[in-house]
C-alpha cells in the first residue's frame, strides 16, 4: 500500500518525470499534471494527500493554482517547487495557502523530509477530526483543538506567538506566560518576544541558550514547555500563577504537550515564511535588507518597546562621496565597494542588528534594546570597523568616502518611524556640517580639541559657564532614568551651586555617570555617585561641561583665567563634537563607565 497519493505539477516533462520516478522510490503513488488546468481537472475526479507544483508555468502560475485549490479545497497541503529568483513570488504564494516551499535542485532528502512532515501534520489533524466525531475525548481537548488549529490562521509572527501564549494559559490555567521564539531559521538560540499577565519584563532574560538555561529559571510551581518540529527547537513556553493555586497537575501537563505539538508546527511556518520574506528583501549589492523591509521591522519593534517599556536606536550611515567615484570606477567595481563596506559594518555590530539600504552608499541600522549611548559606543566600532578594513584600499585620501553617522533612540527622538527618520536626517545633515572635521580634531586627544575649541572663544558673562554646569548636573536629576554622560570641571575651587546641585545626587543612583575633574575629592562628594579624577588626567586645567545622553548635546570650555570680568568661552550643541569630546575624555581618563 503507497504512504500516500501524490500529485506532481509541472510545465517541464523531464521534471514531473524525475519526480514521479524519485517519489515512486520512496512509496508513494504519484500522478503528474503538465499545468494548473490539468491539475485543478485531477482534484476535481480524485482525492490526493498532497500537491507538489511549480511556481512559474505558462497560463496558470503555481500562485493561480494554489488560489484556486484553497477555493476548492481549503485543507489541502500544498508544496511549491521553484528557482532561486523566485523568491519573492513564493512569499505571496505561502501567504495564499503553500504549506512549504523548495529550491530547485530539488535535494531528495529535502523533499522526503518536507513531505513527511505534512503527511505527519495532515494524519494529527485527522487523528484529531475523528476523536472529535466519535466524541472519544472530553471537551476540553476538543477546545484545545479548536483554539490550536486557530493558530494556523496567521503566519505573521508576534500575533501568533500572543495567540500561542493565551492559548496555553487557557489550557492550563495559568494566569502568566511567556514565550521565547527562535531567532531565525538557521539560528538556534531564542528571544523572548510576547508575555501574558503580570510580568516583571525587565527580570527576564532577553535571550535564552536551550542548552545552558539559567539554574532559577524553572522555578517551582512552574510550567516549562519545549516547542519542537522537525527535529528543532522552535520556542520556550514558561507558565505560572496557576488560577487555583499551587502546582500544574499531570492533566495540565498533558494539554499543553498536546498544545505544544500544534503550536511548534504554526510556529515552524512562521519561522519559515519569515525567512524567505528576508532573503527577498534583500539588497542585489550588498545584501542589506531594503527600505520597506526595514520600516516594517521598525513599526514592529515601536510595538514591542510600547508593550514592553523598552527603548531602541536607529542609525543612518552614508558613505559621503560614493557619487564622485562613478567617473573613475566601473558599476561592478562600485557593487564590490559598497558590499566591503557593508560586510566591515556588519562585523561591527551585534546579532540582532539589522541594516538596510536606503541608496547607494546609504544606509540605515536597527539597534534593539539600544539608548542614545549604547548607539554612540556602536558608531564608533562603525568608525574603527571601516578604518582597520581594506575597503576603501586601491583610493587615494582624496577620492575615499567619508563617513557620516547620526543616530535616534526610541522613546526620547520620538515614537513613530516618520518623527525617528526626520531626526536622522536632520543629524545626518548636522554631522556633514559638524565642526569637529572643520576642525579637523577627529583624531586629536580630549585636550587637544579643547585648546582648538578656545580659540574660537568670545567674552561673556563671567556667570554663564556656572549656570551652564549647574543646568547640566539638573538634567542627571531630571531624567534619572536615562544613561548619559556628565563631566564636570568648576576649575579652581568649586562654585557653590555646582557643588550644591552635586550634593543634591546624595542616596540617589542615576543611570548617569557623573565625573568631577578637579584637585581631590571634596568632602562635600562623600556619599554622592559622582567619581572623582584628577585635572591633570585630563590633560588641561581649563574649567568645562559636557554632557551627552538622551535628547540635546552640550558642552561649554572657558579659559582658565579668573580676573577677567568677562572671561572667553565657547558653547556648542553640536551633537557629533559633544559625543567625540566626551568619549574621548573617557578614554584619556582612564575611567570605567561601565559602557
Amino acid at each position: 500500500m503507497p504512504k500516500a497519493r501524490v500529485l506532481a505539477v509541472d510545465d517541464q516533462l523531464y521534471f514531473r518525470t524525475f519526480l514521479e520516478g524519485l517519489l515512486a522510490e520512496e512509496g508513494y503513488e504519484v500522478e503528474t499534471a503538465a499545468g494548473g488546468k490539468e491539475a485543478l481537472h485531477a482534484l476535481d475526479r480524485d482525492r490526493f494527500d498532497l500537491v507538489i507544483t511549480d511556481l512559474v508555468m505558462p497560463e496558470m502560475d503555481g500562485g493561480e493554482l494554489i488560489r484556486r485549490i484553497r477555493e476548492r479545497l481549503p485543507n489541502q497541503d500544498v508544496i511549491i517547487v521553484s528557482g532561486v529568483g523566485d523568491v519573492q513570488t513564493a512569499v505571496d504564494a505561502m501567504k495564499f495557502g503553500a504549506t512549504d516551499y523548495l529550491l530547485k535542485p530539488i535535494e531528495r532528502a529535502a523533499l522526503a523530509r518536507s513531505i513527511e512532515q505534512i503527511l505527519t501534520a495532515r494524519r494529527l489533524r485527522e487523528e484529531h477530526e475523528k476523536l472529535m466525531r466519535e466524541n472519544l475525548e472530553y471537551m476540553g481537548a476538543l477546545s484545545l483543538y479548536e483554539r490550536a488549529m486557530g493558530l494556523f490562521s496567521t503566519l505573521a509572527l508576534q500575533p501568533l506567538a500572543e495567540r500561542v501564549v493565551e492559548a496555553f494559559c487557557i489550557e492550563t490555567g495559568a494566569q502568566t506566560g511567556i514565550l521565547w521564539v527562535r531567532d531565525d531559521e538557521e539560528s538556534d538560540g531564542l528571544r523572548l518576544i510576547t508575555a501574558r499577565g503580570l510580568v516583571q519584563i525587565a527580570e527576564e532574560p532577553e535571550t535564552l541558550d536551550p542548552e545552558r538555561l539559567p539554574a532559577n529559571f524553572g522555578v517551582a510551581e512552574s510550567l516549562v514547555v519545549f516547542l519542537r518540529h522537525g527535529g528543532r527547537l522552535n520556542g520556550l513556553v514558561r507558565l505560572s500563577d496557576k488560577l487555583e493555586g499551587g502546582g500544574f497537575s499531570d492533566a495540565d501537563r498533558a494539554l499543553a504537550q498536546k498544545a505544544a505539538e500544534l503550536s511548534s508546527v504554526a510556529l515552524a511556518n512562521s519561522l519559515h515564511l519569515r525567512g524567505l520574506e528576508r532573503r527577498s528583501f534583500r539588497d542585489p549589492t550588498t545584501k542589506a535588507y531594503t527600505r520597506a523591509y526595514f520600516e516594517d521591522v521598525v513599526r514592529n519593534e515601536i510595538q514591542k518597546a510600547n508593550r514592553f517599556g523598552r527603548s531602541f536606536a536607529l542609525l543612518t550611515l552614508e558613505l559621503d562621496g560614493i557619487s564622485r567615484l562613478k567617473d573613475r570606477l566601473s558599476e561592478p567595481e562600485i557593487a564590490r565597494l559598497l558590499e566591503a563596506g557593508v560586510f566591515q559594518v556588519g562585523r561591527a555590530l551585534r546579532s540582532t542588528d539589522l541594516i538596510a539600504a536606503e541608496s547607494d552608499g546609504r544606509y540605515r541600522v536597527l539597534l534593539p534594546e539600544t539608548d542614545a549611548i549604547g548607539a554612540a559606543v556602536l558608531k564608533r566600532r562603525i568608525r574603527e570597523a571601516l578604518l582597520a578594513g581594506d575597503t576603501f584600499e586601491g583610493l587615494s585620501a582624496e577620492e575615499r568616502p567619508r563617513l557620516l553617522l547620526a543616530s535616534a533612540s526610541y522613546p526620547a527622538d520620538g515614537t513613530q518611524v516618520e518623527i525617528l527618520s526626520s531626526v536622522l536626517d536632520a543629524r545626518l545633515e548636522d554631522d556633514r556640517k559638524t565642526l569637529l572635521r572643520t576642525l579637523q580634531a577627529e583624531g586629536e586627544s580630549f585636550a587637544g580639541t579643547l585648546d582648538r575649541l578656545l580659540e574660537l572663544a568670545r567674552p561673556g558673562p563671567a556667570s554663564t559657564p556656572e549656570q551652564v554646569m549647574r543646568f547640566a548636573v539638573d538634567e542627571v536629576l531630571r531624567r534619572p532614568r536615562d544613561r548619559g554622560l556628565l563631566f564636570v570641571a568648576p576649575g579652581e575651587g568649586l562654585s557653590a551651586s555646582v557643588r550644591e546641585g552635586l550634593e543634591r545626587l546624595r542616596g540617589l543612583q542615576p543611570r548617569a555617570e557623573v565625573v568631577l575633574v578637579g584637585d581631590g575629592r571634596p568632602e562635600s562628594m562623600a556619599g554622592t555617585p559622582v567619581t572623582c579624577v584628577s585635572a591633570r588626567r585630563a590633560g588641561t586645567r581649563a574649567p568645562f561641561v559636557i554632557y551627552y545622553g538622551e535628547g540635546p548635546a552640550y558642552a561649554l570650555v572657558r579659559e582658565r583665567s579668573e580676573a577677567q570680568a568677562e572671561p572667553p568661552f565657547f558653547h556648542t550643541a553640536d551633537r557629533s563634537l559633544v559625543e567625540h569630546l566626551a568619549f574621548q575624555l573617557q578614554r584619556d581618563l582612564g575611567v570605567s563607565l561601565g559602557l
